[in-house]
């Protein structure tokens, strides 16, 4: 991310289950391709600690910018959900550490979103 977004609320997404660190990528490509996050999105790589063994999962990090950020990823994110995965392991952290996971098992999508953005607004 820019120097410019610094400041900028961030939302965490980590996903779960078989693949998931070539699905967080096509993720991060999805939210690539909307203006609205556009140079907002990228892939954190942690390195274990030293009591930890092998690395943890990849997390794709997201700057918020003001005025329904939030709203804006938890409809991108359950378009993305709908259409790539029938079913899909999803945890999202927003700005102030509020945190949800999300199993999902052919939800609706308004449900996802609806889930999604209670975790994301303030």
């Amino acid at each position: 991310m820019s120097g410019e977004e610094e400041g900028a609320m961030r939302a965490r997404v980590r996903l779960t289950g078989d693949g998931a660190a070539a699905e967080l990528a096509d993720l991060a490509g999805w939210l690539s391709r909307e203006d609205e996050f556009r140079g907002r999105a990228t892939i954190e790589r942690p390195s274990p600690r030293p009591d930890e063994m092998g690395a943890l999962a990849d997390v794709l990090v997201v700057a918020l910018g003001a005025g329904g950020a939030g709203t804006a990823l938890a409809a991108s994110l359950s378009v993305w959900i709908r259409h790539r995965r029938p079913s899909a392991e999803i945890e999202v952290t927003g700005p102030d550490g509020r945190s949800v996971r999300i199993t999902v098992r052919d939800v609706p999508e308004m449900d996802v979103e609806a889930v999604v953005r209670r975790a994301l607004e303030r």
